[in-house]
């Protein structure tokens, strides 16, 4: 089953005696509303006692969507596509960094330059920031999937993600992440006021849908 890719690729250095840099903090904050805002918030730390400059970093996203019935999704049939990304920026404090992205197919890339040396030992925080048409929109419920990996190791990462509708159902949680390795993340809202569940809210809704339509059947049956 394809799934929504934004995924971060920090291509960073590494040497024959290890790696030379990593996140010590990543922050992911993802509000959703007719399209998602992502904010990245990305500490690197330089782990060698020379000046490093990170290069060009890579942020991947992908749309998923589910084929419908009228306005209802349905549990199988994703799909995925590229992106169109708005309101890009990335930025250091008030150092401004190149940004832009580019379309291949079935998923965007978001590139962003940094060649300013992070200090010995030292720390840079980035920011970036964009709009994506991301969210898989239904009339009763909408949600967001995606993957957050580095090719270096990040020792503490919190993601955190926010709607006006009311969040149903959460997927995926991890506090550090290895390098190379990728963790998904899903929020499902609706409309309904729903407590958080198990399972998807959508599944529950098409589930009480054929219990109804199978009970309809077995009245009509008797009648």
């Amino acid at each position: 089953m394809k799934r929504l890719i934004p995924l971060l690729i920090l291509l960073l250095a590494h040497t024959a005696c290890g790696a030379v840099i990593e996140i010590s903090e990543m922050n992911v904050h993802v509000h959703i509303a007719g399209k998602a805002h992502f904010r990245y918030e990305i500490t690197l730390k330089n782990l060698i006692d020379k000046p490093l400059v990170p290069g060009i970093s890579e942020i991947r996203v992908q749309k998923v969507e589910s084929p419908k019935l009228l306005v209802f999704p349905l549990p199988f049939g994703e799909s995925g596509k590229d992106v169109e990304i708005e309101n890009l920026k990335a930025y250091s404090g008030n150092m401004q960094f190149k940004s832009y992205y580019e379309k291949h197919g079935d998923y965007s890339s978001i590139y962003y330059e940094i060649w300013y040396p992070i200090e010995p030992f030292g720390e840079r925080k980035v920011v970036v920031e964009f709009d994506a048409d991301m969210v898989d929109k239904g009339l009763i419920f909408k949600s967001i999937t995606f993957p957050v990996g580095s090719d270096v190791d990040v020792k503490k990462l919190q993601i955190s993600i926010t709607s006006d509708w009311n969040l149903c159902y959460t997927e995926g949680k991890i506090e550090s992440m290895p390098a190379n390795h990728i963790a998904f993340f899903t929020a499902e809202f609706s409309l309904l006021p729903l407590p958080l569940l198990p399972f998807r809210g959508y599944l529950l809704f098409w589930s009480i849908v054929f219990a109804a339509a199978i009970a309809a059947i077995l009245i009509a049956r008797r009648l």
